[in-house]
């Protein structure tokens, strides 16, 4: 597995938990430990990009996926895919 930054955690974890998942789901699927689970999920609670429905899943919210969008939309989000994709210069 690649090392991924802060950003591209978060983006995996908001993507993931669109249709709404368990805890446990969302750290097997983003691929992390509890702990990390455990700061990232009380992180994106606290600013509101997730949210615990009625059924005790976690899913993104209105604001979470915004902030996706916008994400997607920045250069910098795929760069490293776009550097291995281009040839290098001499």
């Amino acid at each position: 597995m690649v090392n991924r930054d802060r950003h591209e955690i978060v983006m995996d974890i908001l993507t993931k938990a669109r249709t709404g998942k368990k805890k446990t789901e969302l750290m097997r699927d983003a691929g992390l430990s509890y702990l990390q689970t455990k700061q990232y999920l009380n992180t994106l609670l606290e600013n509101g990009l997730l949210e615990i429905d009625k059924n005790n899943n976690l899913k993104t919210t209105k604001k979470g996926l915004e902030f996706l969008e916008k994400c997607g939309k920045c250069l910098l989000t795929n760069w490293h895919k776009q550097k291995e994709n281009k040839p290098q210069l001499k």
